[in-house]
């Protein structure tokens, strides 16, 4: 790594764009980082990588050093021979690099900027965040219900109560930092702190006669424990749900602990499927209460309904109970649940039932024969119609008492016919249902005498 050429620092061309800059200083920021490197030197090299990139990443800056070697025009570095125009905290000149930009670059690289998670405006240090996994059946997921999950957090030790002391020791201050818990180092002529790396930012240490047998002297142990945790009602599979302050304790340093996931698993249904806040169900129907129409049985998530089926229902229809779903999060209203029809057709037949199903074939081809005949008696008046149409004029007054008798008396048929077919349809429509009435009750004294003989 050159000690003077900024481009040979940085490990990029004098042609590199502004985002390539960007790029290579991150990546050896993140390498040669104290906090992140401890070999020695590791903090000169980052100093000088800052050094480089400060100047590159002004265009004006990166003007002046290409031309005259320096990002300074009186050849004292940032700041001019002033050092600090603006005052602390200011940055490197006018419009240069301030300290709350370099959190933010921090922020970027190492997640959450020098001391850690920022809350209510300042640093401080947080534990890390844990996640636990959690199977729930169907039915839990759909009413809701109250479980317990267990972890092993990083916790503050009992024993010593985070002081990494044996009982009866004291801890020293620590050396190094002199009890402040940061270390201070220059970087581009500006003073920057970190967390001490020899106390872990606690300004204490402690002697290894002295540390808590316990912890080892960390001040931290892992330790089992139960958690309650709430399900609500319409959770679904692959839900979060976060208890703030149930996670890991600071490594190093005092603050909050993390906060614990819980990722749901909820086991599927051997009777319904879930889209949503919606759920659908098989039902099966006797092919007789398809026909004729009547009642059934449906399986909800609140218990059994009774559902009527309308005649003539097809295979794959779909019928759809309002509010029968599931109860939708953070909302008092549900989804619905959806019916799926499929008609079930007898494997066997008694005698009888065959003996109903035959009058009912042969009805059906009676009244096939009836419509085609009435068909063929309409084509037939048809052309009848014409030909007297075409007759010749002197006949007409000769026919004209008897086109009248003819029409009365077709009229008086006409009559008779409609009647006729009136009491037929009437008729086979009774016939019809009887016919089904009647297999309706024999398949269901069939299917009696068969479910009292498997017991």
């Amino acid at each position: 790594m050159s000690d003077g050429d900024f481009y040979k620092t940085l490990g990029v061309s004098k042609n590199a764009t502004q985002a390539e800059i960007k790029k290579a200083y991150y990546q050896l920021a993140k390498k040669y980082h104290p906090d992140a490197n401890k070999e020695e030197g590791a903090k000169e090299k980052f100093v000088k990588i800052q050094e480089a990139y400060d100047t590159l990443s002004d265009e004006s800056k990166r003007k002046m050093y290409d031309q005259f070697g320096t990002a300074d025009p009186n050849g004292a570095g940032f700041g001019g021979a002033g050092g600090f125009p603006g005052g602390f905290p200011g940055g490197f000149g006018q419009g240069g690099f301030s300290a709350n930009g370099f959190d933010d670059i921090f922020s970027q690289i190492f997640g959450g900027g020098r001391g850690g998670r920022k809350r209510s405006g300042m640093y401080t240090v947080v534990g890390d965040d844990i996640e636990a996994s959690l199977s729930i059946s169907f039915m839990d997921s759909v009413k809701g219900t109250n479980r317990t999950v267990n972890i092993t957090p990083v916790v503050e030790c009992n024993t010593c109560k985070g002081s990494g002391a044996k009982s009866g020791a004291k801890p020293k201050t620590c050396q190094t930092c002199h009890g402040t818990g940061q270390q201070i180092f220059s970087m581009g002529g500006l003073q920057m702190a970190q967390t001490c790396q020899a106390c872990g930012g606690e300004g204490t240490s402690i002697s290894p006669g002295d540390r808590c047998l316990s912890c080892g002297g960390q001040g931290r142990v892992r330790e089992r424990q139960s958690v309650p945790i709430h399900i609500p009602p319409g959770c679904s599979d692959g839900m979060r749900i976060q208890l703030q302050g149930f996670g890991d304790a600071p490594i190093e340093g005092k603050g909050p602990r993390g906060d614990l996931f819980v990722r749901i698993q909820v086991l599927p249904s051997k009777v319904f499927k879930r889209k949503g806040s919606d759920v659908y169900l098989d039902a099966q129907v006797p092919f007789t209460t398809a026909l004729l129409g009547g009642e059934i049985a449906v399986q909800t998530v609140d218990g059994d309904v009774e559902v009527k089926i309308k005649a003539g229902i097809q295979p794959g229809d779909e019928l759809r109970l309002r509010g029968k779903g599931i109860p939708k999060l953070n909302s008092t209203s549900r989804g619905d649940q959806y019916i799926r029809i499929k008609v079930q057709l007898p494997k066997t037949l008694t005698p009888r039932q065959k003996e109903i199903l035959q009058e009912f074939v042969n009805e059906e081809k009676i009244q096939k024969n009836k419509s085609s005949f009435r068909e063929t008696s309409s084509s037939s008046s048809a052309a009848a119609e014409g030909k007297r149409q075409d007759s010749s004029p002197q006949s007409d007054k000769s026919s004209t008492q008897s086109a009248k008798t003819d029409e009365n008396s077709t009229s008086q048929k006409e009559n008779q016919d409609a009647k006729s077919d009136g009491s037929a349809k009437e008729s086979s429509a009774k016939s019809s249902k009887g016919i089904f009435g009647k297999l309706r009750d024999e398949f269901s004294s069939f299917t009696n005498r068969k479910n009292k003989n498997k017991d």
